[in-house]
């Protein structure tokens, strides 16, 4: 999905599989049902979107948890496959996991912001400049919010 214009993981298109085996290895290695859950969303047969979740297990910070490489297939999106994965995430966070707050940080200048906000996201910080794209472009990194869940 990096080489159609999604961003999560590597920020320079195009990737090659060897690059992608190893970081999706490392997801899949990680996966445990207390700490991490892998979403994916297919449509017509085809993944459409994917997104991990994770928490950290240290007492202290174990009642939130984090997004990471939340992307959809750019072909399809509009057709609500983000919202669906952002919709279950919230559900298995909430009903299976107990946590209390999801945190994520989006790339800023793409309108992640507003989609995130129509899901009852709140945006709580920017970092600014922290994303440096491969054209020199810097971009803000959003950080964002859902409590409660």
């Amino acid at each position: 999905m990096t080489n159609t214009g999604g961003a999560a993981g590597f920020p320079f298109p195009p990737v090659q599989t060897t690059e992608v085996t190893p970081a999706l290895e490392t997801i899949v290695n990680n996966l445990d049902t207390k700490t991490s859950r892998l979403l994916t969303a297919h449509l017509d047969g085809r993944l459409a979107g994917w997104l991990n979740l994770r928490r950290d297990p240290w007492a202290l910070i174990s009642h939130w948890g984090t997004l990471h490489h939340v992307q959809t297939r750019t072909t399809v999106r509009g057709q609500g496959i983000g919202a669906a994965l952002m919709n279950e995430v919230r559900r298995i966070a909430r009903d299976e996991m107990g946590l209390e707050q999801l945190h994520l940080a989006a790339r800023g200048g793409v309108g992640l912001e507003t989609f995130y906000g129509r899901l009852g996201w709140k945006e709580i910080g920017r970092w600014p400049g922290a994303l440096r794209l491969a054209d020199g472009e810097d971009r803000d990194e959003i950080l964002m919010l859902l409590a409660p869940l």
